[in-house]
């Protein structure tokens, strides 16, 4: 090979691979499974829900800081006009006790440099430091920790919950995407065929076989199919920018979705697993569940409030509050509360928490036998679109074979074009209807298998 011919291919490769690129930049193609794992990456309900985790967690934390000791600085001080307190001999009532102490004072005070009167708290700056430890306090801080754990398992749960929540909304609407893309295909398929009579239908009528009626006929038939496939056009921009709205991305003129519903499939049986075994699994039961534990530590940390309270601590100050030389102090104290007049206050309290518990208990039951309720019309449902999709199967069969029919007869002369336009309307209702029926199928067999998962 020379090195022109080598120097051209490797331009051709070149050129290739920045064709290639080009186009796939361009293309966007997107499974169902990528669907999903885009929106659980990108979905705002699915990140505020992990970011409700996050805000559990940290109450948790806080809730988890009442076990240890409170510690705090102080600092103050005071400036009077006049002491707070002075005493002297002229402020003594006695008045031979006064005029003894004033002779003392006379005759030995003045030599000593003792004043004649004491001030005390005329001015004063301190700085110390508490700590205090609760020891018992009716089993608030323990049943706190108790309900904030109950807090974080109920925002663990809600955010798997928003997950299959998200999980199914991508999943319907990825099918109604796809279900739009086949009726326009049937509908470019039933123009092509309509194109092709009319060339047909106006030879006829230039040879005098058939009427121009006729051509109107199918003229008018076209204007339909074109008028329709407008509208699905429409539904299916829309139906695109919901599901990239969904999965978190730009949509994009050249979006694809690479699933179709004609892959084969097998039929669904129902789980063996038992309803109520089921609708026990479910991330809604365990909510109902924790929300009966959580009204249970609500009512202990009210009767709490009614307990006994130990607390114990110590201080130590520095400063000059009283006398006017600087020294320092330090004592520890221990407070035992008793609410006595609480208790009535309480009952009612405590009264209040019953009827809460148990609505939370009646709220369960009623929601648990719902559940059950959803589950066997889930799968009833599942039914009924495998026996509909069966159906729609043998009318597509069976509108195939009468588009067929009629042509041939058509083509003989043996039918008018009219005939012909019907068979071909039935045929494409027998694929609409099918087309439904299988993303009616896919969209009730997923729903079904989450609720028995």
């Amino acid at each position: 090979m020379s090195v022109e011919t080598q120097c051209l291919v490797s331009l051709q490769m070149v050129l290739l691979l920045w064709f290639a690129a080009i186009g796939g930049l361009s293309a966007q193609s997107l499974t169902l499974d990528s669907c999903k794992t885009l929106a659980l990456q990108n979905n705002a309900e699915v990140k505020n829900a992990a970011l409700d985790v996050e805000a559990a967690r940290e109450v948790k934390r806080q809730a988890f800081t009442k076990y240890f000791p409170q510690v705090s600085a102080m600092a103050g001080g005071y400036y009077a006009l006049k002491p707070l307190i002075e005493f002297g001999i002229d402020g003594i009532e006695n008045a031979s006790a006064r005029q003894w102490l004033h002779d003392l004072y006379f005759e030995y005070g003045s030599s000593l440099g003792l004043p004649n009167s004491i001030s005390l708290c005329e001015n004063g700056l301190s700085v110390g430091g508490l700590l205090t430890q609760p020891v018992y306090m009716g089993g608030q801080i323990a049943n706190g920790n108790r309900l904030a754990t109950v807090g974080v398992e109920a925002a663990e749960l809600q955010s798997r919950l928003a997950a299959d929540n998200l999980l199914r909304q991508v999943e319907e609407t990825y099918w109604m995407t796809v279900s739009l893309y086949e009726k326009r295909k049937t509908l470019q398929q039933a123009l092509a065929f309509l194109d092709t009579l009319h060339r047909d239908v106006t030879a006829a009528a230039d040879a005098g076989l058939v009427t121009k009626n006729d051509i109107l006929k199918v003229s008018l038939k076209q204007d339909e199919m074109r008028s329709n496939i407008l509208k699905v056009n429409n539904g299916i921009l829309l139906s695109s920018m919901l599901l990239c709205q969904t999965i978190g991305i730009e949509y994009s003129d050249n979006l694809t979705l690479t699933d179709t519903v004609f892959a084969e499939s097998e039929l669904m049986t129902p789980s063996d697993t038992s309803v109520s075994e089921a609708v026990g699994r479910r991330i809604e039961s365990q909510l109902l569940g924790l929300q009966v534990s959580a009204a249970k530590l609500r009512k202990k940390m009210v009767v709490g409030e009614s307990l006994p309270h130990l607390l114990v601590g110590g201080t130590v100050s520095y400063g000059n509050l009283i006398f006017d030389n600087y020294g320092s102090n330090a004592l520890a104290f221990a407070t035992l509360q008793f609410p006595l007049t609480g208790w009535w206050e309480t009952s009612h309290k405590i009264r209040q928490q019953n009827l809460l518990i148990q609505k939370a208990e009646n709220d369960r039951e009623d929601l648990m036998q719902k559940m059950e309720l959803e589950t066997r019309r889930a799968w009833s449902e599942v039914e009924e679109a495998q026996s509909q999709m069966e159906l729609a199967a043998s009318s597509v069969r069976n509108a195939e074979a009468n588009l067929q029919d009629a042509r041939t007869n058509f083509s003989a002369g043996l039918i008018p074009v009219s005939e012909l336009l019907e068979a071909q309307t039935l045929h494409m209702q027998a694929r609409n209807r099918r087309t439904d029926a299988l993303i009616d199928l896919h969209v009730k067999s997923y729903r079904y298998a989450q609720l028995v998962k």
